[in-house]
């Protein structure tokens, strides 16, 4: 019976073999107006258009190979909730809250502080602010500039 240890050995290594770790490719939304939040999401953050041949859906280069996808099809408004938020890290925060404050759009800390950048434990400043469809955006600066 030299075949049962085999064969219990061979299960074993499936059990504890661990798949090669998955890669985000892109994250989904659904939104109202579907050129309103490619536009905002432009313009706002610098996200590059992906051209796709599908008329109810925008794609948004987030970069690493990371995409962001506008679906069409929302009616209701978005739950307001921070804690499920995208997360985005732009060089200048200034630049990106000189560009909501021009269009009238509300930013804050996490506290819900408006006009309000916080610093993350490590440095690095950052903001909340809500797009078109009142998804939570979380964007942190690189620069890591502490405000006064």
């Amino acid at each position: 019976m030299i075949l049962y240890p085999v064969l219990l050995t061979l299960a074993a290594a499936q059990q504890t073999e661990v798949p090669a770790p998955a890669q985000a490719e892109h994250v989904a939304i659904q939104a109202t107006d579907i050129d309103r939040s490619a536009a905002f999401y432009h313009e706002a953050f610098g996200l590059r258009i992906i051209p796709t041949p599908l008329k109810n859906r925008r794609w948004l280069d987030l970069g690493n190979g990371m995409a962001l996808h506008i679906l069409d099809g929302r009616v209701t408004p978005k739950p307001s909730n921070r804690n499920e938020h995208l997360a985005l890290h732009v060089n200048d925060l200034a630049t990106v809250t000189a560009w909501l404050d021009r269009h009238k759009l509300v930013w804050t800390d996490l506290a819900g502080t408006a006009r309000t950048m916080q610093n993350r434990f490590d440095g690095v400043r950052q903001i909340y602010v809500q797009d078109p469809d009142g998804y939570w955006l979380e964007i942190g600066d690189s620069r890591g500039v502490r405000t006064q």
